[in-house]
């Protein structure tokens, strides 16, 4: 199993579901907290529509 890294400015999507977003949302980790990011969601237009506090392992890097 890969371990998964928590850096700020990370785009990350989720792997399972947390509150109500649903696994596959996309975010910003807009702070590290060892093995926890708090992660920003945002509108198509830039604007936060919610912050969460992941586990490291519930995220994934997003690629290019």
């Amino acid at each position: 199993m890969t371990r998964t890294v928590v850096a700020e400015h990370n785009v990350v999507t989720l792997r399972v579901p947390i509150g109500t977003w649903p696994a596959g949302t996309v975010g910003t980790v807009i702070r590290a907290y060892g093995s926890t990011g708090l992660v920003e969601i945002t509108d198509p237009d830039g604007k936060t529509i919610d912050t969460i506090q992941v586990p490291a392992d519930r995220l994934d890097a997003k690629r290019a």
